[in-house]
């Protein structure tokens, strides 16, 4: 056996977030009666990429990106409302957001049993606990680290610190974490001395700047990578 614990970042990795936020957000402006459109979409994407960078780098913390990514929604479209208030709905559908990425339960079922599994999230803990309920994921891992419970966000070294004390980690360098976020998941696992996996199923360029030990475009390639 290769690792003795596998952490899985959750959006991007094993949901399909960019469908969650999709939803939510045309859901959300039209219980507003806010305009929706693709361009909508991309803008405030754009804007929520860029506030969840400053949240890792922690120049800002949730409470601050609960408010701001939405200010500047309304500030681009000139939509008159409560950001916050806005927020809090549209976080509620993201909650009940849950659709899987492709091969997402299959690997957990060959890994289970055979590797400990967890999960590693920056994301809210009610919205991630939901979604993996929805989807019936969560009773492959024996740990969920959620951000939110924690304390610290991924890439922070913390973050890590309070995964290898819970899970009893003796050897960093026999655990594996898989992630999309180059920022959080690969950095991070850098950072804490673990092997890293970006999962990149679009063929986003590497521009191998940061050191990443795999790469892959589906999950199941990690059968191989994981348990040899």
């Amino acid at each position: 056996m290769n690792y003795d614990l596998v952490l899985f970042d959750i959006d991007g990795t094993l949901l399909d977030f960019d469908m969650t936020e999709k939803i939510a957000l045309e859901d959300t402006c039209r219980e507003y009666g806010f305009p929706y459109n693709e361009e909508m979409l991309n803008v405030y994407h754009q804007i929520n990429v860029e506030c969840w960078k400053q949240l890792e780098e922690g120049l800002i913390n949730k409470e601050e990106l609960a408010f701001i990514r939405f200010d500047r929604f309304f500030k681009k479209f000139n939509l008159k409302g409560e950001p916050v208030e806005f927020n809090t709905k549209y976080r509620s559908r993201l909650g009940e957001g849950a659709y899987l990425i492709k091969n997402a339960v299959e690997i957990c079922k060959i890994l289970y049993g055979k590797v400990d599994l967890a999960v590693a999230s920056n994301g809210g803990k009610d919205i991630q606990y939901n979604r993996l309920r929805k989807v019936d994921l969560e009773k492959y891992f024996k740990y969920l680290f959620i951000s939110e419970e924690i304390g610290y966000n991924k890439p922070d070294i913390r973050f890590f610190e309070t995964v290898f004390e819970k899970a009893n980690v003796i050897s960093p360098e026999r655990v594996l974490i898989i992630g999309d976020s180059i920022s959080a998941d690969i950095q991070g696992g850098n950072i804490a001395g673990i092997k890293t996996c970006w999962y990149n199923p679009k063929g986003i360029k590497d521009d191998k700047a940061i050191k990443k030990d795999f790469i892959i475009k589906d999950l199941m390639e990690l059968e191989k990578i994981i348990l040899g």
